[in-house]
């Protein structure tokens, strides 16, 4: 490997630590987010923008503002081809994974409230000052699920490719108790192909680079269609379908539109001994599309 290409990698991984809270808590250092909220209104924004420079999964490019406009752009965008068509009168919706805030701010338009998640409060901070709107609440995990809300939409975007699968898990779990029964999920990620590696496959890479990436969550993780339908289904969700958003979807300088969509509703909530039969029940009803992205709104 090419010394420069060490000596970038080795920068990077010094960098984001300098700011991480652990995990996938970029920007969660305890301090990011009392510098952003604390400083002045009129600077609020310029350096919200900065620490997201920070981040590998923000930025990519040097003009902060052209990054800024890009990430608004190409969020409107997801939200009105992927989201909105799920969105009845009066929905409301989570946003797992939320980052920044442009997909929350977007779905905001149609949505009656949106419930912005993230593990970190850097981030959140910076969603506050980037994209605070009346209609949405941003809040980690432990909040959301304190506040026992209920959603019509739960959605992730550009987060399950970041997830071990014990944590995938552990988040579909909180999904499941979110959505209301016959409520819709939407989940972005990557299939294991086109050298996205698989988990098993990070994780048996030694090399110092691998190592770090893994240990400083800047890994990927592929999975196949099949493992994502099988995760949503044991998790409480029916009707699990994978279409691929190559050709149906154009962003503006982001990977998603070749990735894949996984579209699924929340089970009803079986009492007694009707729990068994629901869970047995359910594998038989989930499916992997070929192509095309049809709505599942329910009518009511």
């Amino acid at each position: 490997m090419p010394i420069d290409k060490i000596a970038r990698d080795a920068g990077n991984v010094l960098k984001h630590r300098a700011v991480w809270g652990g995990s996938q808590n970029f920007l969660g250092a305890r301090w990011v987010e009392r510098v952003v909220d604390n400083v002045p209104a009129p600077a609020r924004e310029r350096v919200a923008l900065r620490f997201l420079s920070l981040s590998p999964h923000y930025f990519y490019d040097r003009d902060l503002s052209a990054e800024s406009s890009r990430n608004r752009q190409s969020r409107e965008i997801l939200a009105d081809r992927l989201v909105m068509p799920h969105l009845a009168p009066g929905a409301r919706v989570l946003d797992y994974g939320c980052g920044p805030g442009y997909l929350a701010a977007a779905v905001a338009r149609t949505a009656a409230h949106v419930a912005a998640v993230d593990i970190s409060r850097g981030v959140l901070a910076c969603a506050r000052a980037l994209n605070d709107r009346r209609n949405i609440t941003y809040q980690t995990p432990e909040e959301f699920r304190a506040t026992g809300g209920s959603v019509d939409v739960a959605y992730s975007f550009a987060v399950v490719q970041h997830l071990r699968t014990d944590v995938l898990q552990q988040v579909l779990k909180l999904l499941a108790a979110a959505v209301r029964p016959g409520g819709t999920l939407l989940l972005h990620f990557a299939v294991a192909e086109n050298g996205w590696r698989s988990e098993a496959e990070w994780v048996a890479d030694g090399s110092l680079t691998g190592r770090a990436k893994l240990h400083y969550g800047l890994n990927c993780f592929g999975r196949s269609p099949a493992e994502m339908v099988d995760l949503a289904t044991r998790s409480g969700f029916t009707d699990a379908a994978v279409s691929p958003l190559s050709g149906s979807i154009t962003l503006p300088d982001d990977d998603i539109a070749d990735q894949h969509l996984l579209t699924a509703r929340r089970a009803p909530r079986p009492a007694g001994n009707e729990l068994r039969l629901q869970n047995a029940s359910v594998y038989t009803r989930s499916v992997i599309k070929p192509g095309g992205l049809s709505p599942m709104r329910e009518d009511r």
